[in-house]
């Protein structure tokens, strides 16, 4: 992967129906980084992703949100693990 960053440092916002952002966290910071393969520019940024209808934006929403909050709660088998950029 070109970065990974810990589900725990990754913001989610729904800026429409169809149109959702990720924010990533600058490389190096927090536990992103840690192996060597987070970003080369020093700043994550942010991802827009449009989808075509509001039923797979719902459907993506459904997937990460409950990815990130089990990351965040640190449940059984999600620490040390990281969503690849």
């Amino acid at each position: 992967p070109l970065a990974e960053f810990d589900l725990r440092d990754v913001a989610y916002r729904v800026r429409s129906p169809t149109s959702h952002e990720l924010e990533l966290p600058p490389a190096g910071s927090g536990t992103a980084g840690t192996e060597g393969t987070a970003g080369t520019a020093g700043t994550a940024g942010t991802v827009a992703l449009r989808f075509p209808e509001e039923r797979e934006a719902q459907q993506w929403w459904t997937v990460l949100s409950s990815s990130l909050r089990e990351a965040r709660r640190g449940g059984t088998g999600t620490r040390g693990q990281r969503w690849g950029h």
